[in-house]
């Protein structure tokens, strides 16, 4: 009798949260899936345009778990499913968005505490509620979104509240943090007033996510683009979006074949506001030069 009642217990799982954590997200009306990819340091202080694909979460469980009238042909793409990404710690918060960053994302402490709040609860619940239905694949979680079982989910967790009449992190958050498959998220620091242990509305980089499967994360800012170009005598100003938070020079060289990334870099600079800004670039070597915006 007592082996039939050990038997009868909810299984263990091996999930381990931690503070900084990235949470990988899945989403419809019914259900939640949740991988727990690790610490957010891993995508953080890399060079521009580092790439490197993540792998430690399954695609198979995702379309296994909305497959029956949402996905066909092992495409995430075929159903109303959603995605997100978030990471949290007390200081600082990471979060995907999808929006084109009109503005500044830095929070008052107060609406800080409540992403944190709602990031280490959906961290931490399944702990508690790990009766839900899981995958044999390690650090994921397979949450009813209905029932006994709902508290531990992330759509429960981010229910009690709006911005501007959109979940959006129970309404911690002034931005849109989710977006269908294919997919494509800007990953973004966000950080409370005042805060002195990172730059706050920092894009740290994207993760884009096909239809098969394929999650992949790019470091730094998006590559700036001049839309303007005046010149008079010997200064040039340049024209180009820019993202809130990020620095922007001007580089140039007046021989092109070599590496852009050895051209020299005027120390002029600017950080970014979300709007399309200028600047300029003095040359006083007289030769005709070649220039490129870049972005730190």
């Amino acid at each position: 009798m007592a082996a039939l009642g050990l038997l009868a217990l909810p299984q263990a799982r091996a999930w381990t949260y931690s503070d900084g954590d990235v949470l990988l997200i899945f989403r419809d009306t019914v259900k939640d899936v949740e991988f727990d990819l690790g610490n957010v340091s891993q995508f953080l202080g890399k060079t521009n345009g580092y790439t490197v694909q993540v792998t430690n979460w399954s695609t198979n469980l995702v379309v296994n778990t909305f497959g029956s009238g949402t996905i066909t042909n092992s495409s995430l793409a075929d159903g109303p499913i959603t995605v997100l990404l978030v990471a949290s710690t007390t200081t600082n918060a990471w979060v995907t968005s999808i929006d084109p960053n009109p503005s500044a994302y830095q929070q008052a402490p107060a609406a800080f505490g409540g992403i944190y709040g709602a990031i280490n609860q959906v961290g931490n619940n399944p702990l508690t509620y790990r009766a839900a239905t899981n995958s044999t694949w390690a650090q994921s979680y397979v949450i009813s979104v209905a029932g006994t079982l709902k508290i531990a989910a992330y759509d429960y967790i981010v229910s009690g509240g709006t911005y501007n009449g959109i979940t959006r992190l129970g309404g911690n958050i002034p931005f849109i943090d989710e977006t269908g498959i294919p997919a494509s998220l800007d990953f973004w620091l966000v950080a409370p007033n005042g805060s002195t242990s990172q730059i706050p509305d920092h894009l740290v980089g994207t993760f884009s996510l096909s239809a098969a499967g394929v999650l992949t994360f790019v470091a730094g800012p998006h590559t700036p683009s001049i839309t303007g170009f005046a010149h008079a005598g010997n200064v040039s100003t340049f024209q180009f979006p820019t993202t809130v938070g990020n620095t922007y020079y001007v580089s140039y060289t007046n021989q092109l074949g070599g590496a852009v990334s050895t051209w020299p870099v005027d120390p002029n600079s600017l950080i970014g506001d979300g709007n399309t800004d200028t600047i300029s670039h003095t040359n006083s070597g007289g030769a005709a030069e070649f220039y490129r915006i870049q972005a730190n």
